[in-house]
């Protein structure tokens, strides 16, 4: 006969602060529609650093002056952590 021992254990999740851990990402994406109702949808390059993300806004908005709603698509890194027995 096999017996196996159970026991519940607590999770959480929080951001991941590892000195070796990925750090954020950035991004930024246009959400003016044309008149058609199309979304113009250009997005600009992921970037750990928020200042260079962002900048792309004011560069669409030269190029497109019309396009004033952006969208900031942020990815940050989350962990889980094992806790004691519940």
């Amino acid at each position: 006969m096999i017996r196996s021992n159970l026991r519940f254990v607590d999770w959480t999740i929080r951001p991941n602060r590892e000195p070796d851990g990925p750090l954020p990402q950035f991004k930024f994406r246009c959400l003016t529609e044309s008149e058609s109702g199309d979304p113009c949808g250009a997005e600009s390059q992921t970037s750990e650093d928020f200042e260079t993300a962002r900048g792309w806004t004011f560069d669409h908005l030269k190029e497109n002056p019309d396009h004033t709603s952006y969208a900031e698509i942020l990815e940050r890194p989350w962990m889980m952590q094992r806790g004691g027995p519940s």
